[in-house]
């Protein structure tokens, strides 16, 4: 039965900031890569599985970055698309869109996010969890 993915959506739905990070395990790993289209914005960076340095090492870390992105005004709408396992995609549906396509699949370890991988679109986020 999909839990990791029922509890994500209760966090996004509450749209505080601090349900999502608190389903965040301490040293919590973001990864992905700076979009062609960006300038070292590490705020808006997108990647593939496997792919870039992480842009992020722990929660305290992740906390800064969607602080920074609700500060200028943005939001999301974020779906979860499907749940394999320990991993759950996610659509985060950011406004304003982002200048480029972004899907994040979210692995959990003992109820707690341990990885946030980016990913440049739908297809290849489900593939990386075998749809």
């Amino acid at each position: 039965m999909p839990k990791h993915g029922e509890a994500l959506t209760a966090a996004f739905e509450s749209r505080d900031l601090g349900r999502p990070i608190d389903l965040m395990d301490a040293r919590v790993v973001w990864r992905g890569v700076i979009d062609d289209n960006q300038q070292d914005d590490h705020d808006d960076a997108a990647g593939e599985h496997d792919q870039g340095p992480p842009l992020c090492t722990d929660r305290d870390q992740v906390r800064g970055i969607l602080e920074r992105f609700l500060a200028r005004g943005a939001t999301g709408n974020p779906v979860v698309l499907a749940e394999v396992g320990d991993t759950v995609v996610v659509d985060p549906r950011p406004e304003p869109q982002l200048p480029f396509p972004l899907h994040q699949a979210f692995t959990f370890r003992h109820d707690r996010i341990v990885l946030i991988q980016d990913y440049p679109d739908r297809v290849s986020a489900l593939a990386d969890v075998g749809l």
